[in-house]
């Protein structure tokens, strides 16, 4: 009896153990969004000289960096193809 719980715990340590590195291997993948969102603001970062734009889709929303020539481009709100790493924007691309 005493054998079954040894193997037991030493088996839960080892499915712990190993579910937490995959969890810490998930997070040092990129994150990339991609998929048709709305625009629904502009932001400025005074202090940090960075320029931000937050997109909508649905309930989720993200707050990703936008290039300087980017955030005078864009509209608010506007509708478009967003690809984005790592909460910086790639593309943003409009039906115009």
């Amino acid at each position: 009896m005493g054998y079954l719980v040894v193997i037991i715990t030493i088996g839960l340590l080892l499915f712990f153990v190993y579910n937490q590195i995959q969890h810490i291997l998930r997070k040092t993948e990129k994150q990339v969004i991609r998929g048709y969102y709305l625009l629904v603001s502009k932001k400025k970062a005074e202090d940090l000289g960075k320029w931000y734009g937050v997109f909508q889709q649905g309930e989720k929303e993200h707050i990703c960096e936008l290039s300087f020539s980017l955030y005078l481009h864009l509209q608010v709100p506007q509708r478009g193809y967003l690809h984005a790493e790592n909460g910086k924007v790639i593309t943003f691309k409009t039906e115009e």
